[in-house]
């Protein structure tokens, strides 16, 4: 019987260091091994909670580094679309400018093909009456002073920095090839004159013509402004542009001055 009770139960005695008596406690092993099995299923429990958890943890971190590159890739693509959009509408410009600047008759059969009412404004005979030096692109379109020369290839045009708001006036009489919006020009004019001649005006706060509209020399199209993604202030960016080629358009305009 003794040697039964030796293999069912775990003795444990207690010893104090002073005078109290010692203490005597019996286990069963059966309990101690139930004790057993469940810390070592708990100690494995967390065990697979944290790696489980790590898991899901780094796959979390994962998808939402997935999402940022998709949403950048998407943001990419936009803006190579709007890019590529300015790319065929500045090459649109540039082929119109090289053929189709062959004064003003020319440029209002085109224009009557895309609007009947442009036929009906266009006067031939009015514009016969001007004088020609009303058609070649010499009035200073805008008062301010000039921050920045032409410099082809660098810089088409000649900058004229004025407060935003300032009037912008049409350099020669012509009609509007283009009036609207580009990413790197904002708002911007394009006018078409007799002679080969067409005129630029970007970064515009706001334009006042419309496409295939009969302006003339002196006439208020825009005002200043600094829109675009390429300004960097309110300023006029104005280039001349002579069978499809940029010219100085110091060249031309009268009374324009260095820092005037």
């Amino acid at each position: 019987m003794h040697r039964k009770n030796k293999k069912k139960f775990l003795n444990i005695l207690l010893i104090p260091d002073n005078e109290t008596p010692s203490s005597n406690f019996k286990i069963r092993y059966s309990a101690v091994y139930g004790l057993l099995t469940v810390f070592v299923i708990v100690v494995a429990s967390m065990i697979f909670g944290i790696f489980s958890y790590s898991r899901v943890l780094q796959s979390a971190l994962e998808k939402g580094k997935v999402e940022r590159e998709n949403q950048q890739l998407r943001e990419q693509l936009k803006k190579v679309n709007e890019l590529q959009a300015e790319l065929d509408l500045l090459r649109s410009y540039n082929e119109r400018v090289r053929n189709s600047l062959q004064g003003y008759v020319s440029l209002a059969n085109d224009a009557s093909e895309n609007d009947p009412a442009i036929s009906e404004a266009y006067l031939p005979e009015d514009v016969r009456k001007r004088s020609i030096f009303t058609s070649i692109p010499q009035l200073v379109p805008m008062s301010g002073f000039v921050s920045q020369e032409f410099q082809w290839p660098v810089h088409a045009g000649l900058d004229i920095v004025a407060p935003e708001g300032t009037p912008i006036k049409a350099a020669a009489d012509g009609i509007v090839a283009f009036s609207g919006w580009t990413y790197e020009a904002g708002y911007i004019i394009i006018l078409y004159h007799s002679g080969g001649y067409s005129t630029l005006y970007k970064h515009c706060s706001r334009n006042l013509v419309n496409n295939y509209q009969i302006v003339h020399q002196g006439e208020v199209i825009a005002y200043s402004g600094n829109s675009g993604e390429t300004s960097s202030g309110p300023h006029l960016h104005f280039e001349i542009w002579k069978d499809g080629y940029p010219i100085n358009p110091r060249q031309l305009l009268i009374g324009l001055n260095v820092g005037e």
